[in-house]
């Protein structure tokens, strides 16, 4: 049993590390919003166009992680034993 969960916790950690960096991850926070420079084709000025975008910030990879960490802690300090079924 401990090792279903110690599997289901590592499974978890590669996931988030995975989505993360699959999406783009950035050590800011997230954004729903990026920043895309652009150029008029008349005047030639530059300037900033936002297009919708998830980008997965810090907070994603710590909350996966913890939880990840969460879990196999939890198989090292929680005794699991199982049922007695002559009770």
């Amino acid at each position: 049993m401990r090792a279903v969960i110690r599997a289901a916790a590592l499974v978890l950690f590669l996931a988030t590390v995975g989505l993360w960096a699959g999406l783009g991850g950035t050590l800011g926070w997230t954004k729903n919003q990026v920043p895309e420079k652009r150029t008029d084709p008349v005047t030639g000025i530059e300037f900033v166009e936002y297009r919708k975008a998830f980008v997965p910030g810090v907070e994603f990879l710590a909350l996966g992680v913890g939880g990840a960490v969460v879990i196999f802690a939890a198989t090292l300090f929680v005794r699991i034993t199982p049922k007695n079924p002559t009770s």
